[in-house]
């Protein structure tokens, strides 16, 4: 399972964690970009990349304009993780196995709801009634409770005999539509989902670890890095699972990563998740606030055996979390249907979730005040690809304002270069992620920024 290496962490908590209530991040953190940041994306890219509603008006016009149209396009992306949540639970219905005892949604019934949806929501008969009776009577499960709560938003009411007559309608046409989203629809017209998944943090400490091999970053130079879009695993969209609590996993990965390759000193490391979905803000203020009555947090590692991950990848799996917690006294079992998966859990110190603080932000409209900024390190990985080049420009230069001189952003996702930006392309690192050659589904290319000293 790795070498286990115990650690008696005293991290510094900075006075930014302060701010914080109880599950309501200070709103004076974030600020709106300012036009004269965003003016030079006006002139850097294509005219059909700009809003619409943007695309025709005079600089003047633009610059009187900017302080309205960006409140309502902040406004616009936050409705998206209604969206995603919606996309969420459908994926729950094909994937879950806390619900039902039939077998989870292969490749082919995936493939099918694209070609042939008709036949393929027959097949998935079973597991679309199963999850209907299971929101008519969720229990505990926080899964089904939150399912619940997203049909409830539209109107549909599973304990009733009315609700559950409109329920089964409604997810047949859902499940239609994701099914069909898979591989039909661009990531920048879904809704924006908290899914997580390890490979990505894999592809982070390889970048972090070639990095230090070129002399890119030194030794102990990390202190305060920020993560946007952490991710909450409510059921991932590869392998779905869900026979264990949801949980955040890249917070903890990232500072596994930094202390096992010592770019960060354990007394001296912040984090800052920033995310838009209040699921996940909330997830992890309610962790911190265990952790300070010194309750550890588990994070469950599921691994589908069946997939050919790279023995590299395996590896990272298996020592996982080594740095900065030990093996959690019980392991959930995966139930039959949930196919062939190995199975580690991990108890997190209560230090490490200390160091973690959530704040509300949405990196393509706001950055973070000088009190909270600046960082060494941004990662941002399956995140900006929701975005359209204009709003991946905005982002990048939020992203740029929160970098010190120096700094680095490494993200899965290219973003286009703007003339006389501070953030600029350094490297990159391609990581495998199964057995099978190339990149793209197999793997990743990580591409390392550093804003301009």
């Amino acid at each position: 399972m790795g070498q286990y290496r115990t650690m008696q962490f005293g991290f510094r908590l900075h006075c930014v964690l302060c701010a914080f209530a109880l599950g309501a991040p200070a709103q004076s953190a974030r600020t709106f970009i300012p036009y004269a940041d965003a003016r030079p994306i006006f002139d850097a890219v294509r005219a059909d990349f700009v809003p619409p509603d943007l695309r025709d008006l005079a600089p003047a016009e633009r610059e009187a304009g900017w302080p309205a149209w960006i409140v309502r396009h902040d406004t616009a992306i936050r409705a998206r993780v209604a969206e995603g949540d919606a996309d969420s639970i459908v994926h729950l219905l094909l994937f879950g196995t806390s619900f039902t005892g039939a077998p989870r949604a292969s490749e082919r019934d995936l493939a099918a709801l694209v070609a042939r949806p008709d036949e393929a929501l027959r097949a998935l008969r079973r597991r679309i009634d199963d999850f209907a009776a299971a929101l008519a009577a969720p229990g505990a499960n926080e899964r089904l409770r939150f399912a619940r709560a997203v049909v409830e938003r539209q109107g549909i009411d599973p304990a009733t005999a009315e609700g559950l007559a409109k329920l089964g309608p409604y997810l047949d046409e859902r499940t239609r539509v994701v099914g069909g989203s898979v591989t039909l629809t661009l990531f920048r017209d879904r809704g924006l989902a908290t899914d997580t998944s390890i490979v990505a943090d894999f592809g982070i400490e390889q970048a972090l670890d070639a990095m230090k091999a070129a002399g890119a970053v030194r030794a102990g130079s990390v202190r305060r890095v920020a993560i946007v879009g952490p991710g909450l695993d409510f059921i991932d969209k590869l392998d779905g699972y869900d026979f264990y609590p949801e949980q955040t996993i890249q917070p903890f990965a990232l500072i596994d990563s930094l202390l096992r390759l010592e770019l960060a000193e354990p007394d001296r490391l912040e984090v800052v998740a920033l995310d838009l979905g209040a699921r996940v803000l909330q997830h992890v203020e309610g962790a911190r606030t265990r952790a300070r009555a010194g309750m550890p947090y588990t994070v469950v590692l599921p691994r589908n055996t069946a997939r050919p991950w790279s023995p590299e990848l395996v590896d990272y799996w298996d020592r996982l979390g080594n740095w900065i917690g030990e093996p959690a006294p019980r392991v959930p079992a995966a139930p039959p249907n949930a196919g062939a998966v190995a199975v580690r859990a991990l108890s997190i110190r209560p230090p490490s979730v200390l160091s973690i603080a959530p704040i509300d932000a949405n990196i393509v409209t706001e950055r973070l005040g000088v009190q909270q900024a600046p960082f060494d390190l941004i990662v941002a990985t399956n995140i900006l690809l929701y975005y359209d080049v204009f709003d991946q420009s905005l982002a990048a230069a939020n992203i740029a304002d929160m970098l010190r001189a120096g700094g680095v952003l490494l993200t899965n996702n290219r973003i286009v270069e703007l003339p006389g930006s501070s953030l600029t392309a350094a490297g990159q690192t391609d990581v495998g992620y199964t057995t099978l050659r190339g990149i793209g589904q197999t793997g990743d290319r990580i591409t390392w920024y550093r804003r301009a000293r």
